[in-house]
């Protein structure tokens, strides 16, 4: 019996610096650790009950202090600002009527003297002559008689069928062809109008055989003469060199001669018929009507007509 109560004290005594020592460990592990000290592993003590020992008393309660689990929660980081820039969107430009606009106009010559010419049929074609000489220069109808021997020539010009051999010849004391034959189109009946429209110096005379000449060389089936018959020639002496350059009557090309208001002082309208009739052609006389300027026409008027 006093061996039993001595086994049952020492165990008991033994249980208790156990515990003791599990809490020393336990206190210490919480505790601060010095640097340079050599880190503790957390022990794991399974402790028997005092029931299950059958000890004669109740093991001391050790308090443990509270550790709270839960971690404050860290501050969430503040969203990115995102600044939106509007999108720039190029609009395309409203569209040209004509997209080459922009594009310099070339010179007449450049459409109506094509490199190497073209090979037209000139029986079919017609040359339109200008006579700018000085005396086309003189004020006529609010305007002068060249301003209007352009607006008729032009209306000509433009009412060309495409495809119709055409040139033009420019005339004073000298002559200033436009080209060779080219065919009508929008692109040369537009230089065309822009040919007759510049001022040149073709000298200060009326040469008109210098100009059939050079209307003859192109070998059309027409030629189409503005003037205001101011020839600075006789009937005979006119008569005798056109021969001599077209031909005689239907040998050489159709003749339409128009008169640009022509001088009744300076027999202009006899000299015009007679050229016209010599080659088989017509004459017409063109005049402002009215006092409407140069807006309007009183039409072709055969000369044979008012006489």
């Amino acid at each position: 019996m006093r061996v039993s109560l001595i086994t049952t004290l020492i165990v008991s005594l033994a249980l208790h610096l156990m515990v003791a020592g599990g809490i020393a460990l336990c206190l210490f592990h919480d505790g601060p650790v010095h640097r340079g000290s050599p880190s503790l592993a957390p022990m794991q003590m399974t402790l028997v009950s005092s029931s299950a020992l059958q000890l004669p008393f109740s093991p001391p309660v050790v308090a443990r202090p509270s550790i709270s689990a839960s971690t404050p929660a860290l501050p969430l980081p503040a969203p990115p600002v995102v600044r939106k820039t509007p999108a720039v969107i190029e609009r395309n430009p409203v569209a040209e009527a004509n997209p080459n606009a922009h594009l310099p106009t070339p010179a007449p010559e450049a459409v109506l003297s094509p490199v190497p010419p073209p090979a037209l049929n000139g029986a079919e074609g017609v040359v339109f002559m200008l006579d700018v000489s000085g005396s086309m220069y003189e004020p006529y109808a609010g305007s002068t008689r060249l301003t209007y021997a352009r607006q008729i020539l032009g209306e000509r010009i433009r009412a060309l069928k495409n495809g119709t051999p055409f040139a033009i010849v420019l005339y004073a004391q000298t002559a200033l062809p436009s080209g060779p034959l080219v065919a009508a189109s929008a692109a040369t009946r537009e230089a065309a109008v822009r040919f007759i429209l510049r001022d040149v110096d073709c000298g200060g005379g009326t040469n008109l055989p210098e100009g059939l000449a050079a209307a003859r060389r192109l070998h059309t089936g027409d030629i189409m003469l503005a003037t205001d018959g101011d020839l600075n020639t006789t009937v005979q002496n006119l008569s005798s060199r056109a021969r001599d350059i077209l031909g005689e009557g239907k040998q050489g090309p159709n003749l339409e001669v128009i008169g640009i208001g022509p001088r009744s002082t300076e027999n202009a309208d006899q000299l015009l018929q007679m050229l016209a009739d010599q080659q088989g052609g017509t004459y017409q006389v063109e005049e402002p009507e009215g006092d409407t300027g140069l807006l309007t026409s009183s039409g072709a008027k055969k000369s044979n007509e008012q006489r």
